[in-house]
């Protein structure tokens, strides 16, 4: 005897044959497959590409931030070490940097 299938179920009705799987979900997954795969290629390195680029801002606004504020750090070391008034501190801190512009300048390639 044979017994009925009902052809909405998602049992397999006998040992060995696959199962039909539901058209509708296979066709939105290759959909949404179809579509990651689009983004990797196109908008995936443009994000990167921006995200670099940003932090790279930063990080270069932070260095320049640091940078004087060292500066400005040195030069109040050097006005309360030194003695005399402020002149002081700028005469050591400009022979510094002439010494480091003339060391830079005779190291140049040609």
């Amino acid at each position: 005897m044979v017994t009925p299938v009902d052809p909405h179920s998602t049992e397999d009705p006998t040992p060995g044959t696959p199962v039909r799987d539901d058209w509708a979900s296979s066709l939105v997954d290759r959909f949404v497959k179809v579509v990651d795969q689009v983004r990797n290629v196109t908008t995936r390195p443009i994000i990167t590409l921006a995200r670099g680029l940003v932090f790279g801002l930063v990080m270069v606004c932070c260095a320049v931030a640091a940078a004087v504020l060292a500066g400005i750090g040195l030069f109040r070391l050097l006005d309360i070490a030194l003695p005399g008034e402020s002149w002081s501190a700028h005469l050591v801190l400009g022979a510094t940097c002439c010494a480091l512009g003339g060391l830079l300048w005779s190291r140049r390639s040609p």
